[in-house]
């Protein structure tokens, strides 16, 4: 028996090689394995042939995710409903942690008081499902209609940064949502649109990192035999990509969440206003010494790169790629 075809899909946030072998009877089956679990078996059976799949069954119980089945023409519409299930699970789980989250990091921006922990619950579940299935519908549209290796470097970047921006709206009004204790705007018509613009931006940072950053740790992972347990890696990926997300995402979501609730302010002055937040008090005190020009320069340098409060966006963003990445991969193989 011989291979007669490979070929590669996303089904949700997992990439599926599937393997076609040639008909011996009158049905046909399609041999279906997650990727990553597919690694690990090569890295710990490296002699295993393809064919061979069907003869180590102690093999495919261990890695718990091999699917041999008839492929029939349900089969495809049965996956993507159980994928975008899946989807809408792990989103509602995470809307309350990200809700009560930023409660606590809006408050912790302004020095104000806090809002409620969940607010407007009814408007912000339905909205994270929208937007997280949007993030992960997108990627395998793009997945899916594109040539990844034939692609130039600029489609493909086009591709990563695009559903980003285009979810940019439905985040708006996740976060409008939880500014409605500082910011009176109607919610529908003025709200939403406060600091849009450097949400994006934001927005593009999320998308990147709980689409390909993810994926990317998670295969070196399994690759590099650090790791062989295809939750763990999922778990420790997720929480890598969350750090360089959670990082380089910091100024443009605390610049919208800014702009969300002060909206009469210009950007220069709340980018000033976060520069005397999140300046280090330590290094304030050491720069009080400095002539006002170097001083300035300095506090903008020292507040852009190591400002106070990103642990806690950096947080907020590695738990909700945890929960997010986890509860798809758990129930994608368990569920």
């Amino acid at each position: 028996m011989v291979l007669s075809e490979t070929k590669t899909r996303t089904m949700g946030a997992m990439d599926v090689d599937a393997f076609h072998l040639p008909c011996i009877s009158n049905q046909c089956e399609l041999n279906e394995i997650v990727r990553r679990n597919y690694q690990s078996l090569m890295i710990s059976k490296p002699k295993i042939d393809l064919v061979d799949l069907r003869l180590w069954p102690e093999e495919l119980q261990q890695i718990g995710s091999l699917k041999v089945q008839l492929e029939q023409k349900h089969d495809g519409e049965a996956k993507q409903d159980y994928s975008v299930r899946n989807v809408a699970i792990a989103a509602s789980i995470e809307a309350y942690y990200r809700s009560a989250l930023n409660a606590m990091v809006n408050a912790r921006l302004t020095g104000g008081a806090r809002g409620d922990l969940f607010p407007k619950m009814h408007i912000q579940v339905p909205t994270r499902v929208a937007y997280v299935t949007g993030f992960k519908g997108l990627r395998k549209y793009f997945d899916s209609n594109m040539d990844q290796e034939n692609s130039s470097t600029a489609v493909r970047l086009i591709a990563a940064v695009a559903p980003g921006i285009i979810m940019t709206p439905i985040s708006s009004i996740l976060e409008a949502s939880n500014a409605g204790h500082m910011n009176k705007e109607n919610l529908w018509t003025k709200r939403w649109m406060r600091g849009i613009f450097p949400r994006a931006g934001r927005e593009i940072i999320f998308g990147i990192g709980l689409n390909q950053l993810s994926d990317h740790f998670e295969e070196k992972l399994l690759r590099h035999s650090v790791l062989e347990n295809a939750i763990m890696a999922n778990f420790v990926g997720s929480l890598c990509a969350g750090v360089v997300s959670g990082y380089f995402s910091h100024i443009p979501h605390n610049i919208s969440t800014l702009k969300l609730l002060e909206p009469k302010k210009s950007y220069g002055t709340l980018y000033r206003q976060f520069v005397d937040g999140s300046i280090p008090r330590s290094v304030d005190r050491v720069l009080e010494t400095y002539s006002p020009t170097p001083r300035a320069l300095a506090r903008t340098v020292f507040a852009t790169f190591f400002p106070r409060g990103v642990m806690i966006r950096t947080v907020q963003i590695v738990g909700s790629f945890v929960i997010l990445n986890g509860t798809i991969n758990f129930l994608q193989l368990y569920g």
